[in-house]
């Protein structure tokens, strides 16, 4: 099925080629991967977005970005709810994009401890993942939701997904380095940020200054492309 010849209005269509764009020359790793988050959730006409990057030496997923999701509780999933996720790795081994309702069966899904600690919590009820390999390297995933109000995903969405696959594969297989490494003091700073501490207590602890510690902050944010606290903890791998 061509993409033109799909559901789609006008402005989804320039809204597809956009993302094209964006993944062939708007960066790449995390950058190009949180520029383009958004708007693939609009894509698919869905509530929530939600993109992770495979750390093989932790076997695990890590650095999230994500839409309309509560921070908190992709705080939880980072620290104690991913133990729990049944979903992510019978997807995973699809290789291809797929909707969770057709891998794994509702009532399998509503009694797994996932979808009470996570899923239903989030609002998540209607879910499509796809997992993008390069030369049987997993470099990142796409799980995209909609609310219980929402209709399932189906080939539309499937169809988009799977058009977009070489785009990703290609803009994600190639890291974006960092700035530079976090120094000893940014690293410090950004433990007590993780340990739930404040600026002003982060300052007292360390006797510097509270701009120092904004400072520091700041250069760790740019360092890692981080947007907020939360997610520069989660980026550093401080848990």
């Amino acid at each position: 099925m061509h993409i033109n010849q799909m559901d789609m209005t006008n402005s989804e269509l320039g809204l597809f080629a956009q993302i094209v764009w964006r993944l062939r020359t708007g960066g790449a790793g995390d950058e190009v991967r949180q520029q383009v988050l958004g708007d693939v959730t609009q894509l698919l006409r869905s509530d929530f977005g939600a993109s992770y990057l495979w750390d093989s030496s932790r076997g695990r997923s890590t650095r999230c970005a994500a839409v309309n999701i509560d921070a908190r509780m992709l705080r939880q999933y980072d620290e104690q709810i991913h133990m729990h996720d049944t979903v992510t790795p019978v997807l995973r081994a699809q290789r291809q994009a797929a909707c969770v309702d057709d891998v794994i069966s509702r009532p399998t899904l509503e009694r797994s401890e996932h979808y009470a600690e996570f899923l239903r919590p989030c609002g998540m009820h209607h879910g499509v993942n796809v997992f993008f390999f390069n030369q049987g390297r997993d470099v990142g995933d796409l799980r995209i939701w909609r609310s219980a109000d929402q209709p399932a995903f189906g080939p539309r969405e499937l169809t988009l997904l799977n058009a977009l696959t070489p785009y990703f594969q290609h803009a994600l297989s190639v890291e974006l380095p960092l700035n530079g490494a976090l120094s000893p003091r940014e690293r410090a700073v950004v433990e007590l940020v993780a340990a739930g501490r404040s600026d002003k207590e982060i300052a007292r602890l360390m006797s510097i200054g509270f701009t120092t510690v904004r400072t520091h902050l700041k250069n760790a944010m740019a360092k890692t492309n981080s947007s907020n606290r939360t997610e520069l903890a989660m980026r550093v791998g401080i848990h």
